[in-house]
């Protein structure tokens, strides 16, 4: 049975919490085709995690240079149609191993300090991908690999590694984000190589 003060600290909660979401867009050219959220893997979460925890300060004369996640942030489409996403993925589940022509991405934040976002664009010129059908985006980040295990019970945990220059421990290039007509989040893209083909992924965290 609940109580008044189950329904005020439900009210705290709900008013306080920082909320974070991925969203993209997919053009064919000049066009929208279509525009949705995607769905979080395993290693995103566990390099946020591990960003938290870890020391990342310059301190003292010792002033390491820190690559973010985005580092080497690129993306990948696959044919796969049919497979929802689920958390423990670590990859697509048919990619194309063809890399975008470009990559940018931009951040954004609200003068109130409520809302902060990032956006990534990555673009296949014509040609590029050959024709094909894709139903499924990846976008993929310098991540962890989430073998970590806390430092209550891992005295040397550390992310920070001064040779690489990297703030995850074993980082590489690993899927982050998956995009899939699998989860109904758009239609099989039967693509005929004719038009550039951008994918555009916004981070949003709001308090």
């Amino acid at each position: 049975m609940r109580t008044k003060i189950d329904d005020r600290i439900k009210e705290e909660y709900e008013k306080y919490e920082a909320k974070i979401e991925g969203k993209f867009k997919i053009y064919l050219g000049d066009e929208l085709y279509a525009k949705g959220k995607n769905k979080w893997t395993r290693y995103f979460a566990s390099s946020l995690v591990e960003f938290v925890v870890t020391h990342q300060i310059d301190y003292g004369a010792c002033k390491p240079h820190i690559s973010g996640l985005s580092h080497v942030c690129t993306a990948r489409v696959g044919n796969d149609t049919t497979t929802p996403t689920s958390p423990d993925m670590s990859d697509l589940v048919s990619k194309v191993d063809i890399a975008p022509d470009t990559a940018s991405r931009v951040i954004f934040k609200e003068t109130d300090y409520t809302k902060y976002r990032t956006r990534h664009k990555f673009l296949w010129n014509p040609g590029t991908i050959p024709p094909q059908t894709i139903g499924e985006f990846g976008v993929y980040l310098l991540l962890t690999d989430d073998s970590w295990t806390s430092p209550m019970e891992n005295p040397s945990f550390g992310g920070l590694y001064e040779e690489s220059r990297i703030a995850v421990s074993n980082p590489a290039p690993r899927l982050a984000a998956r995009i899939s007509s699998g989860d109904r989040y758009f239609d099989p893209i039967y693509y005929d190589s004719s038009e550039a083909l951008i994918l555009e992924w916004y981070v949003t965290i709001k308090f």
